[in-house]
């Protein structure tokens, strides 16, 4: 590779000039106006300047400066642009950098540049089979990995690669709405609900090919029995447990929990062998998948063949880490001879909402309750997705869509509000987290905000930074989203049991102990409706205190193409890999 094509590789400017002037290229030549690259280049004239002059040093064109005002300058390509195009791509697929060939098909460009190519850009996206038909189907991640340690993760990407690489002793159906035997084949509980015993599969193989026993469940229990881990609400109930048999375990609980067959469903307690420490980047578990390989650009998933189930159909997958501002609103083809198959999108509400919640702990304006009653009827929903020109979003009133309906606002009530608060214009910090729409619905809330005299400044945090105390330290009120499972019960419980999610952490000793009063009701229930019930106090309690409050329902839209079949979005709303498939061409 010639040094200037390194260099170029390095900056997509050029390629950005060229787009520009394409259309109206005669002979590889084009005039042009200097100010017509200050918006795309973001630099002043005279830095454009050098920058053209340093492409004429490298070979790549000719410059010729415009003579006297406002008259245009010119250049001269000495490369047609669709081989340099094609050129670039294909530096780029040997360099293995997805990201830029990503930038460079979102151009402004013919898409057929890439017809002749596409083999290769195959070979870094969608299916790809070898000689041996093995596939590998190649895919998009925009951020880095939090963690896989299931100690840890409460991030939903994160919890369903979980449920591909691990397994647990029971699975929910959501459809009969009852727990099913996985790991265990059989149970048996109590009549007081205080001793569960499980009989385990024989011949179970982890991914480092020993076979599963009774100790390797009592292994990971013990592990999550830490007080200051996010999860120990899920072991915390468990007073002693005991391997009766190679395949039996029996665990005692302190108190009667009839709802405690779905906590071992939680991907949080995926088995993991007791004889290998863990290692969140060698990945050891029973699920269908193994790590095969984990780096900062890319993590690789691999079937594995001893899966005590059916096994994937799909041999690969993996997850390329490409920047989020290369890939919003970009669609993607797959070629299949000379013909382009068009991708297929679908829109569908999301299993969660997104709410506004105040930080509890710190002494401060959120205490007052006519402050948090202002910035509720501010908060007008329906106004905000109006003004951010979305259509037929689902307002929130509960954490069940089935159960939300319509909020009353009224605006004309927040000056009144504030004044009985005492509010005289002090700074407050929201954050939000970084995503494109999120950050576009804190922007307007800081807007609505000044309108009413509240002064608002608004920070965006990555998600990886929710593990982080920079939340309670800063943040007096924080817009976030929640996913939930498709056991929408257990996540409902989960939302304030998890020590690392935000209420846990913004809400105040003295209200919790009610929350958690009545949360141990809902566990003691004898059934969905009794559960129901208790659902609805536990927000009419929340709402009546303003601890929180909903705003929508957000709608999740989807891409993919036709020959992908059994595509599945159930794992907390993402894919489930286990049953796709590639429909042969």
């Amino acid at each position: 590779m010639s040094p200037f094509w390194e260099e170029i590789m390095r900056d997509f400017s050029y390629f950005q000039l060229r787009a520009l002037l394409y259309q109206r290229e005669q002979q590889q030549t084009a005039e042009f106006k200097l100010k017509e690259l200050e918006p795309l280049w973001f630099c002043t004239q005279k830095n454009i300047k050098r920058k053209l002059n340093k492409f004429a040093e490298e070979g790549l064109l000719h410059y010729e400066p415009g003579i006297g005002r406002g008259n245009p300058s010119r250049l001269v390509f000495h490369e047609p642009f669709q081989s340099e195009v094609q050129k670039t791509v294909q530096l780029f697929v040997e360099a293995q950098e997805l990201d830029s060939v990503i930038q460079l098909m979102h151009l402004p460009i013919p898409k057929n540049w890439f017809t002749a190519i596409s083999k290769d850009v195959q070979s870094l996206f969608g299916l790809h089979t070898d000689e041996s038909d093995r596939e590998t189907l190649r895919t998009i991640m925009t951020r880095d990995i939090t963690t896989l340690d299931p100690l840890q993760t409460s991030v939903t990407f994160e919890c369903s690669l979980i449920q591909q690489l691990g397994d647990t002793l029971l699975v929910y159906d959501r459809d009969q709405d009852t727990v099913r035997p996985h790991l265990a084949h059989h149970w048996t509980v109590s009549a007081d609900h205080r001793v569960w015993t499980f009989y385990l599969r024989k011949g179970v193989y982890f991914h480092h090919q020993r076979i599963m026993t009774s100790y390797d469940v009592v292994y990971t229990i013990a592990r999550n029995q830490d007080k200051t881990l996010p999860y120990y609400w899920l072991v915390e109930d468990i007073e002693t447990m005991e391997c009766p048999g190679k395949y039996i375990v029996r665990l005692h609980l302190k108190k009667p929990n009839p709802f405690f067959s779905r906590y071992l469903c939680s991907a949080n307690l995926s088995i993991l062998p007791e004889d290998v420490p863990f290692d969140e980047f060698q990945w050891v578990g029973t699920g269908p998948f193994m790590l095969k390989a984990r780096t900062d650009k890319k993590m690789v998933l691999e079937a594995f063949d001893r899966y005590f189930l059916e096994r994937p159909f799909i041999d690969e997958i993996e997850f390329w880490r490409v920047s989020k501002d290369t890939v919003y609103d970009a669609k993607y083809q797959v070629a299949a001879g000379n013909e382009q198959i068009s991708t297929v999108e679908s829109k569908e509400v999301e299993p969660g909402f997104r709410f506004l919640s105040f930080n509890f702990n710190k002494d401060h304006i959120v205490q007052q309750p006519g402050f948090r009653q202002a910035i509720y009827h501010l908060m007008d929903v329906k106004k905000m997705l109006r003004d951010l020109g979305r259509k037929n979003l689902s307002e929130a009133s509960s954490y069940f869509l089935s159960k939300s309906r319509q909020q009353e606002k009224h605006p004309e009530r927040v000056a009144a509000l504030l004044a009985d608060s005492g509010y005289s214009g002090e700074e407050l910090t929201l954050y939000t987290i970084a995503s494109r729409e999120m950050i576009a619905e804190g922007d307007w809330l800081v807007s609505e905000a000044k309108v009413h005299g509240i002064n608002l400044r608004h920070v965006v945090f990555e998600i990886d930074q929710i593990y982080t105390p920079r939340l309670e330290a800063e943040a007096d009120l924080v817009l976030m989203e929640e996913i939930a499972s498709e056991d929408t019960h257990l996540s409902f419980i989960g939302f304030f049991y998890n020590r690392a999610l935000v209420l846990r952490r913004f809400v105040d000793n003295e209200r919790f102990a009610i929350i958690d009063s009545l949360l141990d009701e809902f566990k003691r229930a004898s059934g969905q409706q009794e559960r129901e019930d208790i659902i609805d106090k536990i927000e009419k309690y929340l709402g009546n205190e303003m601890i929180y409050f909903y705003t929508h329902h957000p709608i999740r839209n989807r891409t993919f193409n036709p020959l992908i079949q059994d595509i599945r979005f159930q794992l907390f709303g993402h894919a489930d890999f286990r049953k796709l498939w590639i429909q042969p061409l």
